[in-house]
């Protein structure tokens, strides 16, 4: 890694430090990272966007006449976190209280990826990578092997 990276990681852990949030939703739960500034600070949102290589900006206008604009970057996706956010922030976010609030938040979203997430399950055929249904097989292999 070149150095004006690592201190652009360092940079941004930094920033998630201060303005950062990790947020937990629902049944089931979505799981969130977003930083929220003013609309002048847009740039920063385009930097998260571009060196984690993931997540969505949204400009949104002021809720109050007093209150500015706003853009918010944020990531959604569990296999956007798997890929992006985790490795990041466990490289990156400085030893804080927002630290100590993503750990607690990570452990949720690791423990339902691994025990209560749904996602596509490969057949257990050698060589077969369709999604599985009924017996562990994909539905060629289970019409093959009950004769349906």
């Amino acid at each position: 890694m070149r150095p004006d990276t690592d201190d652009r990681a360092a940079f941004l852990g930094g920033f998630v430090a201060a303005e950062g949030t990790f947020v937990e939703t629902g049944d089931p739960p979505r799981f969130r990272f977003a930083v929220g500034l003013g609309r002048i600070d847009r740039a920063m949102c385009v930097s998260f966007a571009e060196y984690l290589d993931c997540g969505t900006i949204c400009d949104a206008p002021r809720r109050k006449p007093h209150y500015d604009d706003e853009s918010t970057f944020a990531v959604q996706s569990i296999r956007d976190h798997l890929r992006a956010t985790i490795p990041f922030m466990d490289a990156h976010l400085p030893p804080s209280y927002k630290r100590k609030q993503y750990l607690a938040w990570r452990a949720r979203l690791l423990d339902y990826w691994e025990y209560r997430g749904k996602r596509v399950r490969r057949c257990t055929v050698p060589g077969c990578d369709a999604p599985r249904r009924a017996h562990e097989l994909c539905r060629h292999h289970l019409y093959e092997h009950y004769g349906v």
